[in-house]
């Protein structure tokens, strides 16, 4: 099999005009399936790059010369034990030759094309789904099972701009039911979820923040200041709170989401900075059931702040509710269709209508009959009763005494 090459074209374009006649340029690639398929860019935006390749500029005219004339003065050491490539380019556009250096011998490498930015969005070569977005920048605060796959889905969305901000590293109990594989434990959160948001859009601006937004809260209420919309997808009200303070100090509108215990269920909350509830004023309205405050406990830190102190250690890792990432994918994904239609406000997207049916301001959502859902009908024929696995949008009045918004 010929070794097949991705170049970003992009990069490539701003090299060669910016060569200036230097004679090489270093690099950085990934390979997969026993190197013969490769991923190449000269300036890298993600950590999984290891291994380097040099970039040979040669006069136009010289690149359609024999792989002999051009290999002839590369030196190369002897019984290498990791491939290199050498990428052969000149002033004309796109003119880019590739050779692989394995087991002491060339080969020739078919090159294929990464789009640049600005074919990005089209039907014939483009890799996200539209361009309306572009220009639009979210906040999502909490990265892991819910945050993660909201964050994802934006992307392939073609949201242009994220503002990241986690303080937790990816653990084994996050794995099962997070965007990130095994190959990434350990790594910072927002580190990981960079990388895979440029895996979906490579010409996203990715800015991070590695902290607890109700420690750090001067440095997250400046980061998340600038953007269209907040998404609070973190695991406790407190952060919630604060969240709700900045989105209507700064009037952006803000997404609130969660799980219940065992993903049992889940709720939404939009927040309209003064043309409707805030997240304070869900408390005086008593919309949410009773019982229903019981939030998932997803790892082992969380598990010691909300439980009893005697709980025993071995008590503490039964309680520990890894979650059903189907449980969850709804509720990650009816705030995926909010923040569209947020964001999409004035803009011809093609779900102008879905800003008629999403009136309401809280959403609530069963995924099994037990905890505070289990005196629910069961779903069989029902059309007309509360079940599972449906949305119901509730009514929220703002409270005109709320100490936050009133």
């Amino acid at each position: 099999m010929t070794p097949l090459v991705y170049l970003y074209e992009q990069q490539l374009n701003e090299l060669r005009v910016n060569q200036d006649n230097h004679q090489s340029a270093k690099g950085f690639f990934f390979s997969w399936d026993d190197d013969t398929v490769f991923h190449v860019q000269h300036f890298p935006k993600t950590e999984a790059l290891s291994n380097t390749c040099t970039f040979l500029f040669v006069p136009d005219g010289q690149l359609d010369s024999s792989p002999e004339t051009l290999l002839k003065e590369i030196t190369v050491e002897q019984n290498a034990s990791k491939p290199h490539l050498f990428v052969f380019y000149s002033n004309q556009k796109l003119s880019f030759r590739v050779f692989l250096y394995k087991n002491n011998e060339f080969r020739e490498c078919a090159v294929r094309f990464i789009p640049e930015k600005s074919d990005l969005y089209s039907r014939n070569k483009g890799i996200l789904e539209s361009g309306a977005l572009e220009k639009k920048s979210v906040g999502i605060v909490g990265l892991g099972s819910g945050g993660s796959l909201i964050a994802i889905e934006l992307a392939k969305a073609g949201i242009g701009s994220f503002t990241l901000i986690d303080f937790d590293r990816l653990e084994l109990s996050n794995i099962a039911r997070h965007v990130c594989g095994i190959h990434e434990l350990g790594r910072m959160k927002t580190n990981a979820m960079r990388d895979a948001i440029l895996q979906k859009n490579p010409y996203a601006q990715v800015n991070k923040l590695d902290a607890d937004i109700t420690v750090e809260r001067e440095a997250s209420e400046k980061a998340l200041a600038q953007t269209d919309l907040i998404i609070a997808a973190s695991d406790n009200d407190r952060s919630r709170f604060f969240l709700n303070e900045i989105a209507l100090r700064h009037k952006i509108p803000a997404l609130f989401g969660r799980a219940l215990t065992r993903a049992s269920g889940g709720d939404v909350m939009r927040v309209r900075p003064f043309e409707g509830p805030c997240y304070s004023c869900l408390y005086s309205q008593k919309v949410r059931a009773a019982g229903s405050d019981d939030e998932e406990i997803s790892q082992k830190r969380q598990a010691k702040v909300l439980l009893p102190g005697y709980t025993s250690e071995q008590e503490m890792h039964s309680v520990i509710q890894v979650g059903l990432a189907s449980d969850i994918a709804p509720i990650a994904n009816m705030m995926v269709k909010l923040a569209l239609v947020e964001l999409s406000k004035g803009i011809d997207s093609g779900i102008r209508s879905l800003e008629d049916d999403f009136a309401a301001d809280f959403y609530i959502w069963a995924n099994r009959r037990e905890n505070v859902y289990e005196n629910w009908h069961k779903l069989e024929f029902n059309f007309n009763q509360p079940t599972i696995l449906r949305w119901y949008g509730a009514r929220v009045q703002r409270d005109p005494l709320c100490m936050v918004c009133g």
